[in-house]
């Protein structure tokens, strides 16, 4: 997550520390909490969702996606598009998430927050640490049920999320990116197809040209034209090796 001021460290969690949440219906803050946020998307997010509503991910990112640049970094950040008339997300009804086994990653974690980065010589030395969002009008955390963050993690099924999205940061800490510049708009529409428009992506990978300039084996092929998974992982290597190139 890109963070405008980090927490301080008397305010960061590690996976053993414990914090106090429970969200049900009988909560008078029920469903409020779903309107008026900046709902961050991540890569894996996008392959849940649009699968989810049995969507071509170009379709999904025009209905339901709003886009821009980091201004420091220039790296895409995808959001949900609110509604414009009640600020709300489009996918919460009266009885909640209507894709509630396919919700973001940013939900799955609520009311907590994630920070991860590595070294930029050393990919496998990732370094991690939670946070309690702030969330005036939540009651959730006013409940007396004790979360452990580890558990929590593993009760909202965030493995896979946390697994995949971190292989982002091998982008963002590349040794040959330029600091100092943000991501030129070329660089930034690779980013988008490869990680995001991740069916437009196939059609790119399917291609004799890039076939043949990545040496791409019949049967990584194979799989990747039917696995959005694999094509995602794809996806990570070819930019490390074509983002900065």
């Amino acid at each position: 997550m890109i963070l405008d001021s980090p927490p301080s460290e008397a305010n960061r969690l590690n996976r053993d520390d414990t914090f106090s949440f429970s969200c049900h219906s009988g909560l008078a803050c029920f469903n409020t909490c779903c309107g008026n946020k900046h709902l961050p998307l991540t890569p894996y997010d996008m392959i849940r969702m649009k699968r989810a509503l049995d969507m071509h991910s170009d379709a999904f990112l025009k209905k339901y996606v709003v886009y821009r640049a980091a201004p420091d970094s220039g790296f895409p950040i995808l959001s949900v598009k609110m509604g414009k008339a009640d600020k709300r997300c489009p996918f919460v009804g009266t009885d909640g998430c209507s894709i509630y086994e396919d919700r973001p990653m940013a939900c799955r974690l609520y009311p907590l927050g994630r920070s991860s980065t590595i070294q930029a010589d050393d990919a496998s030395a990732l370094r991690e640490f939670f946070y309690l969002l702030d969330t005036p009008g939540c009651k959730g955390v006013e409940e007396n049920e004790i979360q452990r963050v580890e558990e929590w993690t593993r009760s909202q099924a965030l493995l896979p999320y946390i697994e995949l999205n971190d292989q982002m940061l091998p982008l963002f800490f590349h040794p040959k990116r330029d600091r100092a510049r943000p991501l030129h708009q070329k660089q930034q529409q690779k980013i988008l197809v490869a990680c995001y428009n991740i069916d437009r992506f196939r059609e790119l990978v399917a291609t004799r040209e890039f076939i043949e300039l990545f040496k791409i084996e019949k049967q990584t092929l194979e799989r990747v034209m039917v696995d959005d998974v694999a094509l995602l992982r794809l996806g990570y290597a070819y930019l490390r090796r074509a983002l900065f190139a």
